[in-house]
């Protein structure tokens, strides 16, 4: 046999599903084919849709709760008042910052330290009320902190 031809037959038959991933953002467009939000977007596939009617529905402004798969959306709901623990990515305002943690509304309290990459403001930003857009890894581990527009004021 060919070299390639082995080496094609030694490769597994099946691969491994990338895992679900549970976002908690804010949506700021929906083209009726992808959902965008701060830095990030999801294609909306067959999504299910869970407390709202219908894919038009999807408002900016709506904080939302969208389970997905390799960037696609598969089940989409309004965010309860308490967010599940489980999350991947997630928007919420900080309400106060403690050494090496941020207790976000909604989310409680999450750990970041000098491995947390910063996108779009740095730690100078963290003020009660910034929304703020957490991204974090398969085991949990805060990965990334992108500031929502850090150069507006706070009004509180």
């Amino acid at each position: 046999m060919k070299p390639a031809i082995l080496l094609l037959l030694s490769l597994p038959f099946c691969t491994q599903a990338a895992e679900r991933e549970l976002w908690l953002v804010e949506l700021e467009h929906n083209d009726g084919l992808r959902l965008q939000f701060q830095g990030a977007e999801l294609e909306l596939g067959s999504a299910r849709l869970e407390g709202i009617r219908q894919i038009s529905d999807l408002r900016p402004g709506m904080r939302l709760a969208i389970w997905s798969r390799d960037g696609v959306a598969e089940q989409i709901a309004l965010v309860p008042p308490r967010q599940p623990d489980g999350w991947r990515r997630a928007q919420a305002p900080l309400i106060a910052q403690g050494a090496g943690t941020l207790s976000m509304a909604g989310l409680g309290e999450v750990a970041f330290d000098h491995h947390t990459r910063w996108l779009n403001g740095g730690p100078g930003d963290l003020q009660p009320g910034r929304e703020l857009v957490l991204t974090r890894d398969e085991a949990g581990s805060l990965q990334e902190i992108l500031v929502v527009n850090p150069e507006d004021e706070i009004t509180e």
